[in-house]
């Protein structure tokens, strides 16, 4: 397979090449295009080699040091370019700051879909011994990364909880146990077609692993606890979880809510939606690159928590 970088070097080399040099002696910002352009693929190619030389060796993964961080984190081989990104913070900074302005000390913060578990990390640092974090991971592959990753920092404030959050209608997921993410199960919680994922209905006769689905108010009263954030990154399920938490959204002590928009799983009309509900139960929302920041309107957002907005 030819490499990214050689691939961009053919490309600005093909055609009239005494015209294209012509072109930047006159714009010298070209230039400086084509070395960023060589830049990026020299540092994916760069990736994709490292990744190859540890599956060479039989390694799955490794422990990084995520040093603007200051955490440590197991991240699959695998998963090439974002690893890099996460191990220089290049990862959703955007939304790492965001956190950071809403979340305070002593706070109860529920996180739905912590993945791999960096964001599990950062809010439970920013909640403190004081606070409380409750992260649930249905998938089981992602559920231990995230088991090792709050292991590997010592995070005594965070529950981790492997059950799915859904509907009260919905008792139980079906996940594929060899699969290497979880699109060919969530339709059991949202009702969304996720077909358009490479591979995600690959096979109906692989072992499957059940899991739990818990109501989220459920899980609330049973713990006899109140929110402070809910933050989700769901694929798209955080429409069937707003739908079944719209008493306590539209009670006294209302929650932060803070969560990724996946456009590109939403049915006609369920972003429409989305903006009617939370005007409905009396909150503002604002997006934060491709999320959704939604605050009760009689509580004030930080300053510096605004400055970070963007359309």
């Amino acid at each position: 397979m030819v490499s990214g970088t050689v691939k961009a070097l053919r490309s600005m080399s093909a055609g009239d090449l005494r015209r294209k040099l012509l072109q930047r002696v006159r714009h010298p910002r070209l230039i400086a295009g084509d070395l960023r352009r060589i830049y990026v693929n020299l540092r994916a190619d760069g990736v994709r080699l490292y990744a190859a030389y540890h599956r060479m060796r039989n390694s799955h993964g490794r422990v990084y040091s995520i040093k603007r961080r200051n955490c440590r984190m197991w991240l699959p081989i695998s998963w090439g370019d974002t690893v890099a990104l996460r191990r220089f913070g290049l990862f959703e900074p955007l939304i790492f700051d965001t956190l950071s302005q809403l979340v305070h000390p002593g706070f109860i913060a529920v996180e739905l879909g912590s993945c791999y578990g960096a964001f599990t990390i950062h809010l439970s640092r920013l909640v403190g011994p004081t606070g409380r974090v409750y992260a649930f991971e249905p998938f089981p592959k992602y559920f231990a990364i995230t088991k090792r990753n709050i292991q590997l920092n010592g995070l005594s404030n965070v529950r981790l909880v492997n059950q799915a959050v859904g509907p009260a209608s919905v008792q139980q997921v079906e996940f594929d146990a060899e699969a290497t993410n979880p699109y060919s199960s969530l339709h059991q919680i949202s009702g969304l077609d996720y077909s358009m994922r490479t591979g995600t209905f690959e096979s109906t006769a692989r072992p499957a692993v059940t899991i739990p689905c818990v109501s989220l108010l459920d899980f609330l009263q049973r713990e006899q606890c109140m929110m402070d954030l809910l933050f989700m990154d769901i694929e798209g399920c955080e429409i069937a979880v707003l739908k079944d938490i719209r008493s306590l959204l539209a009670g006294q002590k209302r929650p932060v809510v803070f969560f990724e928009l996946h456009r590109g799983f939403y049915r006609a009309g369920d972003q429409e939606w989305l903006e009617g509900f939370f005007a409905n139960c009396g909150y503002s929302t604002e997006s934060v690159g491709n999320h959704l920041l939604c605050v009760p309107l009689d509580m004030p957002v930080p300053q510096s928590a605004a400055g970070l907005r963007m359309e």
